[in-house]
């Protein structure tokens, strides 16, 4: 019975896992899609555009960048629930 947990917990964390880094890739290529090119009327304008956009980069790239990191993680973690030898697992 505890395999079947094992396995089933693994699985599903894997599913969870392939969720969240399919959404961080999604929100990432769609932001790659969204980027306006600055108008290019004056160095002034286009300093501003620069700086407003690289706060708002920097917030997107910290966030998606965690975000791939925990789906990896669980991903991780599942495939080792998956590959593990059934008695290695322990339930309580």
């Amino acid at each position: 019975m505890a395999a079947k947990t094992g396995k089933y917990s693994g699985l599903a964390l894997l599913i969870v896992g392939l969720v969240v880094l399919f959404v961080v890739f999604f929100l990432a290529y769609n932001e790659y899609l969204n980027v306006e090119k600055p108008t290019t009327t004056g160095v002034e304008s286009m300093i501003t555009w620069i700086m407003e956009w690289g706060a708002y980069i920097v917030m997107k790239v910290a966030f998606l960048g965690v975000m791939g990191w925990v789906g990896s993680i669980i991903t991780m973690r599942a495939v080792s629930l998956l590959t593990a030898p059934s008695e290695r697992i322990i339930t309580e």
